[in-house]
């Protein structure tokens, strides 16, 4: 009789347990498909689509009303806070305030500013914004910042510039009518901002690169063992090198030439997070090898003795030492800096870059200084590496994915259901053997 019951239970035991393992299978799977669906539906991250750079600008305008204290007045902060960076010359800080003035004052205010930028349909939104916004300044502080916004003319020695005329070089009566600016080629990147973007197929900023007789100085001095950046060096050779086109298989675009500018000033003010220091240097590493790029200098230097004028060889010896397949990964770095620059100055494309501590964080640079424009900047003074939190990833919640999640709820439940069950099952079995 006693052995009758044992087999009675035992089918019990071994189906429960086939049936367990089974869903907890299927759960697996599940779970699987719905890591890639989830991936699919995020898309990249960080990536700069109208989505992502509406909730940033939304949680950057969280971030900007999080600055206000409590029991202050909202308006009188607010321009407090404009007239400081006015009084510091601090001029895109002050317009990312001005931006802001919609999270920063009360509802009636708040209100009052965006009514007053839409009566105007003409021009961006944030030029119509700063012009409603100015209005809400008290008098003095809207004059102090007007007269330090308003273009300052330098009156130039025409002796200084003027050079001699070319009797062989006609002159129509068109182009004698033009307006034409005089810049000088030692002029930094900081001194060429607000300048006309028509300066020529090469933009004055990129002279931060330097020049074909720099890079050949630099060269020898590292050669002969002074002391050399060997990456600052290498980011000057590549600039300079893509410029004359000697990078095969290679297009290069304004954003290449601008990242590569920008970080190059980075570097020379010691404005780069260490950690992000050290990733691009590996990077570019990987992409011109130092030893390589040192063997090929070498060679170039003792074959020719007259390399500090011609530049020629020294140009092929950092074309040869360029590994392109592994350059693309840094260049896509360069065009993400250069993100950081658009439309603003050095120092305030420095100060988003000194927030940067790996490729993640640039990604994320990147998308609050296309969301916020100079309020990115505003946010990496006040917040510092928090003002990257403001960006944000948006998912598209799919029907599949949410039919996954649906279906690993279910198996969870009846997992946790079989082994309730079983539990049960041998609890009173327990409990008979007893009686």
């Amino acid at each position: 009789m006693r052995s009758r019951r044992r087999t009675s239970k035992a089918p019990f035991g071994w189906i429960s347990a086939l049936f367990f393992h089974a869903l907890m299978a299927v759960f697996v799977l599940t779970t699987g498909e719905m890591i890639n669906e989830t991936r699919d539906a995020q898309g990249i991250e960080f990536e700069p689509t109208s989505v992502a750079l509406a909730a940033t600008q939304e949680k950057m305008g969280q971030m900007f009303a999080e600055l206000v204290p409590a029991n202050a007045d909202r308006r009188a902060f607010w321009a407090s806070q404009v007239d400081r960076e006015v009084r510091a010359l601090n001029l895109v800080s002050a317009r990312g305030y001005l931006l802001a003035a919609p999270y920063m004052l009360d509802r009636q205010d708040a209100a009052a500013v965006l009514a007053a930028s839409n009566t105007e349909t003409r021009g961006r939104i944030d030029d119509r914004l700063l012009s409603a916004a100015k209005l809400f300044l008290p008098d003095d502080v809207r004059a102090r910042y007007e007269r330090a916004v308003a273009p300052r003319v330098r009156t130039v020695p025409l002796a200084e510039y003027a050079e001699p005329a070319k009797e062989d070089v006609p002159v129509d009566d068109e182009a004698a009518t033009e307006d034409f600016e005089l810049i000088p080629a030692s002029m930094t990147m900081e001194e060429t901002d607000g300048l006309p973007e028509a300066q020529g197929p090469v933009d004055n900023e990129f002279f931060v690169l330097g020049s074909a007789r720099d890079l050949a100085f630099q060269s020898a001095g590292w050669i002969r063992g002074d002391r050399t950046d060997v990456f600052a060096l290498s980011l000057s050779g590549l600039g300079l090198i893509a410029r004359e086109g000697l990078l095969e298989d290679v297009t290069l675009d304004r954003d290449f030439f601008q990242g590569a500018s920008l970080l190059k000033s980075a570097i020379r003010a010691n404005r780069l997070e260490p950690d992000f220091e050290e990733l691009l240097r590996d990077r570019l590493e990987r992409a011109m090898p130092e030893e390589t790029l040192r063997t090929n200098l070498d060679a170039a230097f003792s074959s020719n003795a007259n390399l500090m004028i011609e530049t020629d060889p020294i140009f092929e010896a950092f074309a040869n030492s360029v590994d392109i397949e592994r350059l693309r990964p840094f260049m896509q770095d360069l065009t993400r800096i250069s993100a950081l620059a658009e439309d603003r100055s050095g120092s305030a494309a420095l100060t988003l870059i000194a927030i940067v501590s790996s490729h993640r964080d640039l990604k994320r640079a990147e998308l609050i200084s296309l969301a916020g424009g100079d309020r990115s900047v505003t946010l990496a003074e006040q917040y510092g590496p928090e003002a990257l939190d403001a960006a944000t990833t948006i998912m598209d919640w799919t029907l599949r994915l949410i039919l996954l999640i649906m279906a690993m709820v279910g198996l969870l439940g009846m997992m946790l259901w079989t082994g309730f069950a079983t539990l049960a099952a041998s609890t009173n079995n327990k409990k008979k053997r007893l009686f």
